[in-house]
């Protein structure tokens, strides 16, 4: 018997559902797994323990998926992405790290960062608040997408984000869940209609500008000294700007060049009020700062040519999507103005979701003509390749914090031939191996070694502490000159500290030039004190000691 046409046309329409779930919930594993990892995933079996099994973590993840993709995949879907059972398991995501870090905050489970108390799995507040900052508009999301329970669920959840961020002390946090929120509720429609429809918006309109207003002064003056800082560093990074204002410095050049700009900038100004908060410097709090000072403002231009292309696209979908995806790249966008998101991989893929909201809702077919075939084959080799090169990085900064441990419990002699084996991999483009090999270096008393390799990590990493263990190998090795000119660049670099001025006050004083060492003495005696401490006082007291001699 013959099975009628319109029958036939459901029974189609339940296997193209069932496999489409199917395809769904792949895909929803792998995104959440990724996530998760990118997320929650440390390692003590690392140097960085909190992000570097993250970054690998991610990018292996990727290239396997991408090379089993490319060998096996016959047709491509993007309609899953637009799932809202992709929504949940992301926010899900963001609600278990809430609590992590709430779980820290009451003392149940220890901080990755013994100076703060929240950092959930990072190593600041910052990567913490950051990744539910940028999940915080996926939750409002589905908040209204929702009924009933799911609703109340919703509310429990979003609480519980807010007040983790709150309790972390990130006014960048703060700031980014605000303005998300409010970006969310302009460009959801029927949100803001309703608004509208009040009877008196305007005046609560004029009382949410003020309030939001009253809480960036509050946020600023919370840490006045920490926004004070920052000021001091955008006013630096400005004239490595002006400097290279075309092209830039290049690539990774902020965190080699920075602080010889700082150092001049207290040479300039001696009287500056920005010395005391002085510190060392690795990133500008600004990412949009840190393009301009690498690639210069060229680089900035085509950067938020860019970003405002991807608005323009955004502002043309359906109010849902537009929603949710704005008052998404508002939060990054908040922590890129005065943070470093871009630093931890998690923010990277959160920018990918919702960047996908542009994606077209559809499934593209693979045919396998020779064309495609090569094409495979070609993403199959470049998968593996960076895939054996990851292996190998691991393989080599596992092996660095087993010799950096080593050399911790006092063998140092021992691990600087395994130290001298990792130079010869790529960990030599590694500042932060470089600055470690050369500092056990200086330990083991190798300080001709040491200055070649401080040398090499100053072209890619320069700060107060470098200069001043290369000030130290010079001092040993009896380069006396260098010794003295590198301490005072260490000084400069940092006005508020004391050590580099007591080095120079010791070289003096050793070698029997009291009129130069009384001279230090006077500036050791004469410099405000930041914090105060044994060794301050130690200093203070060896130069009264020399003065009342004379």
């Amino acid at each position: 018997m013959e099975i009628p046409l319109r029958q036939k046309g459901y029974q189609f329409l339940q296997i193209a559902v069932a496999m489409q779930l199917k395809y769904s919930f792949k895909q929803f594993v792998f995104v959440i797994i990724i996530l998760a990892g990118s997320v929650f995933f440390t390692s003590g079996k690392f140097v960085n323990e909190t992000n570097s099994i993250k970054y690998y973590f991610v990018v292996v993840g990727l290239l396997v998926t991408t090379g089993i993709v490319a060998c096996i995949a016959k047709q491509i879907s993007f309609i899953s992405l637009k799932d809202t059972t992709l929504y949940w398991g992301i926010i899900l995501v963001c609600f278990l790290q809430a609590a992590y870090g709430m779980f820290q905050y009451f003392g149940l489970v220890s901080s990755k960062n013994a100076a703060f108390e929240i950092t959930g799995s990072f190593d600041n507040p910052v990567g913490f608040a950051a990744v539910l900052a940028m999940g915080f508009p996926i939750g409002l999301f589905l908040f209204f997408r929702s009924k009933t329970f799911l609703r109340l669920l919703l509310i429990l959840i979003l609480l519980v984000i807010v007040i983790a961020v709150l309790f972390s002390g990130s006014r960048t946090g703060i700031l980014a869940v605000l303005l998300s929120t409010l970006t969310f509720f302009i460009f959801q429609t029927t949100v803001f209609e309703k608004f509208r429809r009040l009877k008196f918006y305007k005046l609560l309109t004029v009382l949410a500008l003020v309030l939001f207003v009253g809480t960036a002064f509050i946020l600023f003056y919370l840490k006045k000294d920490s926004a004070n800082g920052r000021l001091l560093i955008w006013n630096v990074s400005l004239e490595m700007i002006m400097d290279k204002p075309v092209v830039g410095h290049g690539i990774n050049a902020f965190q080699a060049k920075y602080m010889d700009y700082q150092a001049q900038f207290f040479k300039n100004n001696p009287d500056s009020k920005y010395q005391l908060l002085a510190d060392n410097v690795k990133h500008p709090f600004n990412e949009f700062l840190k393009i301009a000072v690498e690639f210069g403002l060229s680089g900035l231009i085509i950067m938020l040519s860019i970003i405002l292309f991807i608005i323009w696209r955004i502002l043309k979908l359906s109010d849902e999507k537009r929603a949710v995806a704005l008052s998404g790249l508002v939060s990054l966008f908040v922590f890129a103005s005065f943070s470093y998101p871009l630093q931890y991989v998690s923010n990277w893929l959160f920018l990918a979701f919702y960047l996908s909201v542009l994606l077209p809702s559809q499934e593209i077919k693979i045919r396998n003509t020779s064309i495609i075939i090569t094409i495979r084959s070609f993403i199959v080799i470049v998968c593996v390749y960076f895939i054996f090169n990851a292996y190998k990085q691991v393989n080599a900064e596992l092996a660095w914090k087993v010799a950096a441990i080593n050399s911790l419990n006092g063998k140092t002699e021992a691990m600087l031939p395994e130290y001298k084996k990792l130079h010869k991999t790529k960990l030599r483009r590694n500042p932060f191996f470089l600055y470690n090999y050369g500092a056990e270096l200086n330990f083991a008393g190798k300080f001709d070694e040491s200055i070649d390799i401080l040398s090499e990590c100053k072209e890619l990493f320069n700060d107060y502490d470098l200069q001043m263990i290369l000030a130290d190998n010079y001092q040993k090795s009896n380069n006396v000159s260098k010794a003295l000119e590198t301490y005072r660049h260490a000084s400069d670099m940092i006005p508020a500290r004391f050590l580099p001025l007591f080095r120079i006050f010791e070289i003096y004083r050793e070698s029997g030039q009291d009129n130069m060492a009384q001279q230090w003495a006077e500036e050791i005696l004469n410099k405000k004190v930041k914090i105060p401490s044994v060794t301050v006082s130690y200093i203070q007291n060896e130069a009264k000691s020399f003065l009342n001699t004379l």
